[in-house]
């Protein structure tokens, strides 16, 4: 007589629309921020509204910052500087 566990496809499937800030800013895109008065690196994972999922830069991975954010961090569009 127990339901179902829901499944998270419904969420995974919405669509985010990005803001303006954010149209420069494509999944995949290298980018540097500053987190904590510190300098990081790191790659556009997945956009938000007005922010973005950022994986750290593998010369950032043994910092304690990345290491207690487990290698991810959410950053806002006007945080954000692309890399070339």
């Amino acid at each position: 007589m127990s339901e179902a566990p829901k499944s998270r496809g419904a969420r995974d499937k919405q669509v985010i629309e990005v803001s303006i800030l954010g149209e420069p800013f494509k999944k995949s895109r290298h980018v540097a921020f500053v987190f904590n008065r510190h300098h990081f690196k790191g790659i556009i994972k997945k956009q938000l509204k007005n922010s973005a999922i950022i994986d750290f830069d593998k010369e950032y991975s043994q910092s304690s910052t990345a290491q207690e954010l487990k290698q991810k961090v959410v950053i806002s569009y006007s945080k954000l500087k692309l890399v070339k």
